[in-house]
């Protein structure tokens, strides 16, 4: 409790006066933090979240737009208050300058490590500020960087990598080759930078370890829904382009099908795909990966399945069985079959690993309460 409250005096000493400062924490930004963390202090200029036990933390500051000239005068001036050491480079997150360091700190006896993102903005800048006790850092490492990377500064920028991920590799990418897709019997060339696929993946492994924290955890289906909900924003605009060629590529007539017949051609591709499982942490492909290498198992092809068929304005939901250690993915089309109710919608069954027409599932997988339906 000592620690607790130390840590709120704390993070209070480090706002700048912004008098001027109206608006309140949640009006345009989002941020997805790992499951049992908690809103520590809350105020109209920031907000501050805890993991469970007091000793990770992750704080979210705003400043009216002209406070500062560039992102790196927003670090000096987070690093002269925190009087901290640390080593950092400038990026750009969605468009914006920004600057991203790792630090460490001492004050009042207690040491921290941790990392900083500062954000220049024209009518607001943001620092993003997650660091943890020093014992407990290397424990910590992957959630105070998850943490970080779910934010986004608006709702466009829920379908964009995050700024962790952005730093790590810039997006879009800029290295581009030239690699082929198969789309109806056909190789496509198509020009991507391979180091998305890299960074995508290093991703899903840093969300792996998280989620394997949580084994047996009452948590579960939320940090199973977290998982996949950070995977789908990595992915989602990283296959924009590729998302524009399959649809091009896969019959001439595409525009003009139903939604049905539209979600029964992309199934049906799907389903050609050789079955691959990674043997990673995670053992789970990128639906970038999946969708470059014709490639990938029940999820990563479920996944890469939801995100062609946003790109198409049709509704759908990923579907996760423990029960059954299978994904599936429903699909709001009216047609034959068996249908999934989730949050009062219904939506047709479609299996992305076998053969078979949507609507259609294995009777021995066919119970609806072994499934848990996911909306991105």
């Amino acid at each position: 409790m000592v620690r607790k409250l130390f840590l709120l005096v704390f993070l209070f000493l480090i706002a700048i006066n912004a008098s001027s400062w109206e608006a309140g924490f949640f009006t345009s930004s989002f941020v997805n933090v790992p499951e049992g963390w908690y809103v520590m202090d809350n105020k109209e200029d920031k907000v501050t979240f805890a993991d469970p036990s007091n000793s990770a933390f992750f704080q979210i500051k705003r400043y009216p737009g002209s406070t500062f000239n560039t992102a790196m005068d927003i670090y000096s001036y987070v690093s002269r208050e925190l009087c901290a050491l640390g080593e950092g480079e400038a990026f750009l997150f969605d468009t914006k300058e920004s600057y991203f360091a790792s630090i460490g700190f001492v004050s009042s006896g207690f040491r921290y490590q941790g990392y900083v993102i500062c954000i220049e903005g024209e009518t607001e800048d943001i620092v993003l500020l997650a660091f943890s006790d020093e014992d407990t850092y290397d424990a910590a490492h992957d959630f105070i960087l998850s943490a970080v990377d779910s934010f986004s500064l608006n709702e466009a920028g829920l379908k964009n990598p995050g700024p962790v991920s952005q730093f790590y590799y810039p997006w879009p990418g800029r290295d581009k080759t030239i690699s082929c897709m198969t789309i109806a019997g056909h190789k496509i060339p198509v020009s991507f930078d391979l180091n998305e696929v890299d960074a995508a993946r290093i991703l899903i492994e840093r969300e792996a370890r998280i989620l394997v924290q949580y084994t047996d955890s009452e948590l579960s289906d939320s940090v199973w829904t977290r998982y996949y909900r950070l995977i789908y924003r990595d992915n989602y605009n990283r296959l924009r382009r590729i998302a524009r060629i399959v649809n091009r590529e896969i019959t001439e007539d595409f525009e003009s099908l139903s939604q049905l017949e539209k979600s029964s051609l992309l199934l049906s591709w799907i389903q050609t795909f050789e079955y691959i499982r990674t043997g990673t942490l995670s053992d789970f492909m990128s639906p970038l990966d999946t969708v470059l290498k014709a490639a990938g198992d029940c999820d990563s092809r479920a996944l890469l399945y939801v995100i062609l068929l946003e790109y198409n304005g049709i509704d759908s939901i990923l579907m996760v069985s423990s029960e059954y250690s299978h994904s599936l993915a429903g699909v709001a089309v009216e047609g034959g079959g068996a249908y999934y109710y989730h949050d009062g919608s219904e939506y047709l069954i479609a299996e992305t690993t076998d053969n078979v027409s949507i609507g259609l599932i294995d009777r021995d997988m066919a119970d609806p309460s072994k499934w848990m339906g996911i909306t991105f």
